[in-house]
């Protein structure tokens, strides 16, 4: 136990605070079984502890023991939550917390002293304020109060010690279940745990000798209980008691009612007036206690005394008739609380009245007295006022307790007392005896019962088993009636007419009504085969084994057939000129293959038949047909092909010089058709070509257009080959079989449809019909393609924009093949035209103006309007397509490039900073200008953002010129009235005069060198400076440029004169602003700007 103790303080309250101390103290601790609940099985050991914190609190822990000797807690209450303990036996108890919780413990020692801890503990920590409920267990003496409290514990009947009213009360239901001799326990309901009311502990079998005994002890150890009136008296007022009452123990009173001994066994009340007495009661105790303050002894009637004295005079013979007091009592004997004082007002209640002569006058007084004590005693006890459910009090509930307790003890007595005359009688064993000997001949006779049911169930068994054998030879017989019937009838389906053995053999295969007879009789073998496919009687094997050989012979039959048929249809649809319609007006086409397709389509009901009968013969007639449909549309197309390539036009050899790199031009070479004034209309190469109009050539369309022409003719080819061949061959997954194209017999179709179905093999074969058939045509569009793009490289865009168009088409038809061998296509041409990109970009950064003389107008940017408009030409209709994205790209590259080159270019011109400046600018205003003006004519919306950007470098160009051309003439007058502009930003305009650099002096000094004939002098030089930047250089180059340069020449000079007229209108009002009172002012006025650039036009 002390080493026990020590783990427990070990492992559990060894924990110390930041002072060092320990946060808990161990107390005591006992163990514990629990039940471990359906899943756990049986019971488990539990430990609980007690303990007491450091700050006075004390807390209850259940613990376990671990594997390693050391204890965990699992659950812990506060010791301030307890509320009652109720000791069930001396190896088990009671006690509620939140709950109530029975514990069963292994030693009766370490319960005891437990209990005493932890009563101890709880007195401690509570200091008296909590009341704690016990039954079972007395109060330690150590923890009383007073010395009053002490002696009435001592002398209280009751087994709790210090109990509540509320403790006395019980449940009728589980008075009732009580057995005299061996009582059980009581477990506290919940509504009684929830009112604070816990349950007394259980009564045991009491026989005659201890019941008197108890009752003598009673009589001198506890007050008399309430005193019931006789019937017919009136309701009697409750006395109450005296404020001054020397006892303070009645609110742990208890209601008692006990029944006087009679010769070693107990008196059992009569019914009528046990029932007489409950009415009363239950009467009596239904009226209200208004209050308990005490009463004048003047307002008791003599009526009720002298019937009081009368009761108290029988009480007092009770002693006498018992068989002695006892003061102890046994912890664990039933206490009756029916007192002398009880039994004499029943017997009274039975008997009758008693005469007034018989009643004894002199003590009635002191009689009555006590007892008006006693009752108000035992009634006090009682919280009489309760709560409930809205607050409110009332006296429900105690008189409730009272009248459960009365009838409880009532049951408790007549259970005694039954339990008595058992005991009381020898005869009773005899009975038992006899009785026993009657049990056990029953069992004899159960026995034997059990042994003839047994041999019964064997024959009832055996009878059933005949009767079975019989019904099984019945079923039987009934079987092979059937089964004959059925065989019958399989040789019947099993037969094949000899006629249509021979139709297979020799009808006909190239008539359609031969072929009707063919399938007719097809569907008879088929039938016969089919249904003995499952079977393997020796009466069909050898004429099914005959029929599988008529089978392989008409397969084969049907595949030499039609092998020869495929490759003479489709010599016949080729003919001489290998199946291409020359019309006298319009172009070639492919003959379409309508005819053969109705031919071969006759024999779509015999291809199924070979599908399911002979597989192998229906694969290599598949891979016949394949091979047949390749060469006729291989000829075919090869034919197209070759005939089409003579329609694409060549590129005119000036457009083949024509690019976006300068190398690719020369003077000699140039062309009006290629490169264009600036203004006149974009014609078509071929309008170029004015001269070879009237030669006759077939050489008239692009490579583009007759791409086109193609795809509509093999297009509309492949889509028909592939649906011919999934009716003809079956290649699809709809599932039909023989049987269902002949409208046979569900049986037949069932059957035909549980085995159909094709190997591995075959599937391969006929789901690559296509790749079989058109394997060729990718390479032959390959071929041609190139040699087309060798005729006109530029026409790459607009065969990648045909080729899209179909392979839209192929998409909405979700035809698998057509498309993969168009996207093949595609990805090809798609890199030939990254490729044609690429060469315009290295054409664009290797052209270069010669640094020493300028070449106006670049020719990638002269070359760029001529490359959209062949580009655009080909992609009428394209749009939404891939194709339209791919050129926006190649457009917006080509252009960055070309404006990043021309930059370059400029950078290259002029020695000197402000020459270099001027030719910088003169370039780019001239090219952005052509750039402008000739995408502007266009009207494309994918170009329109290339027309901001060049505005917006021409307008920044223009700008800069215009302000390095006027910083010479211009130059004094600008700088001196910018100065006077950044000083206003921090000087009044009136301050300005007083500045030495800015007064009046230096206006005029700035001023006189700029009059009306000074302004005329410097626009006059101002336009031969235009004229050579723009002009007379471009007239040394070509005749785009030239014309080209007289426009620009004109906006360069309108340019100037708008912003000479702004110079002079800021000149004039910076003086009215800042030298108002100087007197002196401009010389000259923007009318006068505007008439010299009037007289001096530039480029006109």
């Amino acid at each position: 136990m002390a080493d026990q103790r020590q783990k427990i303080i070990t492992s559990v309250f060894s924990r110390r605070n930041a002072s060092g101390n320990l946060e808990e103290t161990y107390v005591s601790h006992v163990k514990i079984w629990e039940d471990a609940g359906p899943e756990g099985g049986g019971r488990k050991p539990r430990y609980i502890l007690l303990s007491q914190a450091n700050n006075g609190s004390g807390f209850i822990h259940k613990s376990k023991l671990n594997t390693n000797g050391s204890f965990s807690v699992g659950k812990t209450w506060r010791l301030a939550e307890l509320r009652a303990l109720q000791v069930v036996n001396p190896l088990a108890f009671n006690i509620t917390l939140s709950r109530t919780y029975r514990w069963q413990t292994e030693n009766q020692i370490d319960q005891a002293n437990f209990l005493d801890a932890l009563i101890r503990l709880f007195r401690t920590v509570t200091r008296g304020s909590v009341p704690l409920q016990l039954e079972g267990i007395q109060e330690p003496d150590p923890l009383a109060a007073t010395p009053s409290q002490s002696n009435y514990a001592q002398s209280s009947p009751s087994s709790s010690g210090i109990t509540s009213v509320s403790q006395n009360q019980r449940s009728r239901t589980s008075s009732q279940s009580e057995r005299p001799s061996d009582l059980p326990d009581r477990v506290p309901s919940p509504l009684a745990l929830r009112n604070g009311v816990p349950p007394r502990a259980a009564s045991p079998a009491m026989s005659g000798r201890g019941v008197a005994a108890t009752r003598g002890a009673m009589s001198k150890a506890r007050p008399p209980s309430i005193t019931v009136p006789q019937q017919g008296t009136p309701p009697l007022r409750q006395p109450r008691r005296p404020s001054n009452a020397g006892s303070t123990s009645s609110q742990v009173t208890s209601v008692n009612l006990q029944t006087m001994p009679s010769q070693g066994s107990s008196l059992e009340l009569p019914r009528d007036a046990r029932q007489t007495s409950n009415h009363l009661l239950s009467k009596d105790t239904s009226q209200k206690i208004r209050t308990l303050s005490p009463v004048p002894s003047h307002a008791e009637s003599p009526g009720f005394l002298a019937r009081t004295r009368k009761i108290s005079s029988q009480s007092a013979m009770a002693p006498a008739i018992s068989d002695g007091p006892s003061m102890r009592r046994d912890q664990h004997a039933r206490i009756s609380y029916f007192d002398p004082s009880n039994q004499a007002m029943l017997d009274r209640l039975i008997t009758g009245p008693i005469p007034d002569d018989q009643l004894d006058i002199e003590g009635e007084e002191a009689d009555a007295q006590a007892t008006l004590a006693n009752v108000e005693e035992m009634i006090e006890g009682y919280e009489w006022a309760s709560d409930d459910v809205i607050g409110r009090k009332g006296t429900r509930g105690a008189v409730e307790l009272i009248e459960a307790r009365l009838l409880d003890e009532l049951m408790a007595l007549e259970k005694a007392n039954i339990h008595s005359f058992l005991e009381s009688d020898d005869r009773i064993a005899l009975v038992m005896k006899f009785m026993d000997s009657a049990i056990a001949e029953l069992d004899n006779m159960d026995g034997l019962i059990s042994s003839y049911k047994i041999h019964l169930n064997a024959a009832s068994e055996d009878i059933l088993y005949i009767q079975s054998q019989n019904r099984g030879l019945q079923v039987q017989t009934q079987n092979q009636r059937a089964l004959l019937a059925e065989l019958q009838n399989l040789l019947r389906t099993v037969h094949v007419d000899q006629d249509a053995l021979v139709t297979l053999t020799q009808e006909s295969l190239e008539k359609a009504q031969s072929i009707q007879h063919l399938e007719e009789s097809a569907s008879e073998l088929y039938k016969a085969l089919l249904a003995g496919r499952d079977t393997d009687m020796a009466a069909t094997m050898e004429r099914l084994q005959e029929y599988r050989t008529h089978n392989s012979q008409f397969c084969k039959r049907v595949f030499d057939f039609l092998s020869i048929m495929f490759t003479a249809q489709s010599k016949l649809l080729l003919g001489e000129t290998d199946g291409i319609l020359k019309p006298t007006k319009g172009r070639p086409s492919l003959i379409q293959h309508r005819e053969i397709e109705a031919y071969l389509g006759r024999y779509a009901g015999l291809m199924l038949y070979l599908k399911e009968m002979d597989e192998n013969i229906y694969a290599r007639l598949c891979a016949a047909y394949f091979s047949a449909a390749s060469d006729l549309h291989g000829t075919q197309i090869k034919a197209l092909l070759g005939i089409y390539i003579n329609f694409v036009r060549k590129m005119p050899e000036e457009e083949q010089e024509q690019g976006f790199s300068a190398t690719t031009l020369t003077v000699a070479t140039k062309g009006v058709a290629g490169i264009r004034r600036a203004g006149t209309i974009i014609r078509s190469p071929v309008e170029a070509r004015s001269k070879e109009k009237d030669k006759p050539s077939d050489a008239d369309l692009r490579a583009s257009e007759v791409f086109g022409k193609i795809l509509e003719q093999i297009a509309p080819l492949v889509y028909r080959e592939g649906e011919f061949i999934a009716d003809f061959l079956q290649i699809n997954d709809a599932a039909l079989t023989f049987a269902d194209y002949m409208g046979l017999d569900s049986y037949f179709r069932r059957q035909a449809a549980r085995v159909a179905g094709l190997s591995q093999t075959t599937l391969k074969l006929v789901r690559g019909a296509m790749d079989l058939i058109f394997g060729f045509l990718s390479g032959d569009l390959k071929i041609w393609l190139d040699k087309a793009l060798a005729r006109d490289h530029m026409e790459i865009i607009g065969v990648l924009s045909a080729l899209e168009r179909f392979q839209v088409e192929a998409e909405e038809r979700n035809h698998e093949f057509f498309q993969a061998l168009l996207s093949k296509q595609h990805t090809r041409l798609k890199a030939v035209f990254d490729r044609h990109v690429n060469d315009q970009l290295k054409g664009i950064e290797q052209t270069k103006l010669n640094s020493k003389k300028r070449k106006g107008i670049a020719h990638f940017v002269k070359y760029f309007p001529v490359y959209v408009t062949h580009v655009e030409n080909q992609l009428l209709g394209a749009g939404g397509l891939e194709i339209r994205i791919s050129v926006d790209e190649a457009y917006d590259k080509i252009v960055k490039t070309m404006f990043d080159s021309l930059k370059q270019m400029a950078k290259l011109e002029g020695e000197g900073e402000d020459k270099g400046q001027l030719n910088f600018h003169v370039i780019l205003i001239e090219n952005m200008h052509y750039f402008i003006g000739e995408m502007s004519r266009m009207d494309l919306g994918s170009v329109s953002s290339f027309i901001r950007q060049a505005e917006g470098i021409y307008d920044e160009n223009l700008s800069a010129y215009v302000k390095l051309m006027f910083r010479r003439p211009f130059g004094k007058i600008i700088d001196y009235f910018e100065g006077v502009d950044n000083l206003l930003r921090t000087t009044g305009p009136g301050e300005i005069a007083a500045n030495a650099a800015y007064n009046k002096s230096a206006l005029k000094k700035v001023l006189k060198e700029y009059s009306v004939k000074d302004i005329r002098k410097h626009v006059e030089a101002l336009s031969k400076r235009v004229e050579k930047h723009f002009i007379e250089t471009a007239e040394k180059t070509d005749d785009v440029t030239s014309t080209t340069a007289a426009a620009v020449s004109v906006g360069v000079w309108k340019a100037c004169e708008e912003e000479l007229v702004r110079l002079t209108e800021l000149f004039l009002s910076l003086i009215s602003q800042c030298y108002a009172d100087t007197g002196v002012s401009l010389e000259y006025t923007a009318s006068d700007v505007e008439s010299a650039f009037r007289r001096l036009r530039v480029g006109l």
